[in-house]
């Protein structure tokens, strides 16, 4: 089992990385959950730093008190989160717009949509919207993106923001922009949903979610 020194350096690397790419900036947060402690360990970007000097640790069983918590009291599947202002993910929040499935990869692992949502509901409401097991939500201020692991929220946020820049040039056209057809839809969110099943086993028992490889 990996100490906490690993575990923090293991999240402000995959910060650093994600604020070179463009998909996390100054004020964004990147979480992960640690089901072997029965903890998660949250990371803030702040203005001109590369890697974030301090991991905040919070204990599970306490009561939720920010998004974070709040999401993993909600989803036992999920291993990771990003709160940020993508460039182009953000858009879409203010266009006031959900993403439908257009992609095939991005049904398969983002979800059917990426929904528009004013804010996180409060307790009952929290769990009807993210029952969906979907992996991106558009808020008014920023995105939410959510992985099994750190590694998988990393890909996640990549492909939320590479969807949202074609989807969003597309509508701009003004055409009609085209589904996937639904039997790939429902194929491709099967095995999302299955694998956030195995996700919810593994964080249960205490473990890990083991990263999926391939499609």
């Amino acid at each position: 089992m990996e100490n906490k020194d690993t575990i923090e350096e293991r999240l402000c690397q995959a910060a650093a990385r994600l604020a070179g790419k463009g998909l996390m900036k100054p004020g964004d947060t990147l979480s992960q959950r640690l089901p072997e402690l029965n903890a998660f360990a949250r990371v803030e970007l702040r203005t001109l730093q590369d890697v974030p000097e301090t991991v905040l640790w919070t204990a599970l069983a306490d009561r939720p008190a920010d998004a974070h918590h709040r999401v993993y009291s909600a989803r036992a599947d999920v291993g990771a989160i990003l709160s940020g202002k993508q460039v182009w993910a953000a858009t879409l929040a203010q266009m006031d717009r959900s993403m439908p499935g257009v992609f095939d990869e991005q049904i398969r692992h983002l979800g059917l949509q990426v929904q528009r949502i004013s804010r996180l509901p409060e307790d009952g409401g929290l769990y009807a919207v993210l029952s969906s097991g979907a992996n991106a939500f558009a808020l008014d201020r920023h995105v939410l993106c959510f992985g099994m692991t750190l590694e998988k929220v990393m890909l996640n946020a990549e492909l939320f923001e590479k969807c949202a820049k074609a989807y969003i040039l597309a509508a701009m056209t003004g055409r009609r922009i085209k589904r996937i057809p639904w039997l790939i839809r429902y194929v491709a969110n099967s095995r999302l949903r299955r694998d956030e099943k195995l996700a919810t086993t593994s964080h249960n028992r205490g473990e890990r979610a083991i990263p999926k490889a391939g499609y």
